[in-house]
Formats: structure tokens, sequence, C-alpha cells
């Protein structure tokens, strides 16, 4: 049976760890604390399981414990910002606030970020905007892991997108654009254990259970087949042209130490009360998930879930 961890304590090793190869106190702190944030959640694949990468990385130079963030174009409402190649989650979280400002000042901001890195679990930015009664979008580019629709080389990143609309609680959409996060094929991995049918190819495109397979020479499966891999395409477009970086056959993974990642990101936040006064917009969207959850259910379904709402009552 596996040990259970007080979250305090994870979050003081991380810390620790964060620290120790440079980082200064707060973002060694924010950067802990977003990979135990995820362990609460039940998003394991973003979580400690991710540590030794990062610290490896650092350890190695491709990451730079001190950015200088800086605003490389600035069109009002929207901006290129360069994250120096600093911490994925540090200049993740610097791009979302600054989208946040923007907001306030013009209703909507939106940012595309170059010079990141992989940056955790996207409902981490998504989620920043909702104290100030905004909508919260972000998605980024990965490593190539998913082949084109019809194809059988790895060359499309897979690209999460991440929604948080305000509510009671918050619908929280994160979802990547394979079946399952290659996190949870590291995982099993590890484990020593086969993967379900469905979640990733060999290099020829036949399906397979064995998830080294997959992690070595394979593919992860996109969702919907042409469709996920569509998304996938006009993520990668729209990030890597905006941000001038790497489209996701171009990026270096985060267990690739031979160079910089060079991911591109964006950020968004959408002020309601420009539109609708916040307290019905909250009222509307509660309403219609109430409506939802009563809905008839499938034989066999105890309840009906919104996006997050299993993430939030784990964490709780």
């Amino acid at each position: 049976m596996a040990e259970r961890v007080n979250s305090e304590a994870l979050l003081g090793f991380a810390t620790q760890a964060f620290a120790k190869v440079g980082m200064p106190e707060e973002d060694a702190a924010w950067s802990a604390e977003t990979l135990v944030q995820a362990e609460l959640r039940g998003v394991s694949s973003h979580g400690i399981i991710r540590l030794p990468g990062y610290v490896k990385r650092f350890e190695s130079g491709m990451l730079n414990p001190k950015p200088k963030i800086r605003v490389v174009k600035d069109g009002g409402a929207v901006a290129l910002l360069d994250g120096d190649n600093g911490m994925g989650q540090v200049v993740s979280r610097c791009a979302m606030e600054d989208c946040i400002a923007r907001a306030e000042k013009h209703n909507i901001g939106v940012v595309f970020l170059k010079g990141s890195n992989h940056f955790g679990m996207a409902a981490t930015y998504a989620c920043l905007p909702l104290d100030r009664g905004m909508v919260g979008f972000c998605t980024t580019n990965t490593g190539h892991f998913i082949v084109p629709f019809g194809g059988k080389k790895r060359m499309l990143g897979n690209d999460p997108i991440a929604v948080a609309i305000p509510g009671n609680p918050p619908i929280v959409l994160d979802m990547a654009l394979s079946t399952v996060a290659r996190g949870y094929l590291l995982k099993a991995a590890r484990a020593g254990k086969s993967i379900p049918e469905g979640w990733g190819v060999d290099a020829e495109g036949r399906p397979t259970t064995d998830p080294n397979v997959v992690l070595e020479k394979g593919s992860l499966a996109p969702i919907g087949g042409y469709k996920g891999s569509g998304l996938s395409i006009a993520i990668d477009a729209l990030l890597g042209g905006v941000a001038g970086e790497g489209h996701s056959h171009e990026v270096i993974g985060i267990l690739d130490f031979s160079g910089p990642s060079r991911v591109p990101q964006m950020f968004a936040a959408l002020k309601i009360d420009a539109l609708v006064p916040l307290k019905e917009f909250r009222a509307a969207v509660d309403a219609f998930c109430a409506v939802l959850r009563a809905s008839p259910r499938a034989p066999g379904v105890e309840r009906i879930w919104m996006p997050g709402e299993i993430e939030e009552e784990q964490e709780r």
C-alpha cells in the first residue's frame, strides 16, 4: 500500500528542492505549490512525479532559475512576453497576472508568452482570474507526442486547453488533446504496469498496451481522431506563429536535456461584468449546471459531474 504523505511536508520538501537549484524563495514556494495542488486535485501526472525532471533541467543548465521577464510587444489588450527560459510555473503566473491587469483596463487581456517551459497543470493558470470575477483561459505547445491524423511519426504536441468560468463551484475544464496525459504513461512505466488499449500506438501506428513502447518510439492517441489532431494543429500554428518560438515538432520535452524547451503559451482573461453583472452571470451558470445534474442518468451512473467538480471535491 502506498504511504500517505502530509501535503505541508510535501510542499516543504519540494520548495527546498527548487531553492537548492537556485530559485528565489517565492518562486520556489509557488512552483512547489503547483505540484502539490495537482496531487491534491488527483492530477498526479502533473504533480511530484515531475520534480526530478525539473531539478535535472536546472542542474543541466536548461532552465533559468532567475529569469528577467519582459514585454516584447505591447498592444494594449494584447501583448507578447519573453519568459527568459524561466520555470514554466513562474513565468506563466506572471503572464496570467499581466492578462488580469489588462482585462481590468480593457475588459479583456490576451498574453502570448515565448521563452517558457513545461508549466504543469494548466488549470492552475486558468483559475487565477476567478477571484477577480473573470473567465480564465490558457493553452500551451508541448513536445511532439502525437501523430498528425493519417501519419505515423509524432509531430504534434499534446497541447492542453484549460478554461475556468465563475460559478459555485466554478466550471474548470482542463484537458489535453490525447486520450490521457503523457504523465500517466510515465507512472505506468515506472510501476511496471500495462496501459489500457486506446491510450497509445507503436511506431507503426498500431495500438499497444505497453507504455514503454509508446514513450520510446510510439505516439499518444489523439482524442476524437482527426478532431484532436486538428485542434493540436490549430493551437500549434497560432502559438508558434505569434510567439516566434518552436512549433511542437521543434519543442524540446521536459525529459530531453539537449537544450532549452522554447515553449510558447497563451493566456487570456475576460471581465464578465463588462457585459453582464457578475452576480447574474454566476446565477445563470449555477442554474445551467443544476439542470444538467438533475437530467436523467445512464444505468449505473450515480452522479453527473460538471468539469472540475471531481478535482475540487478531492482537493477539499
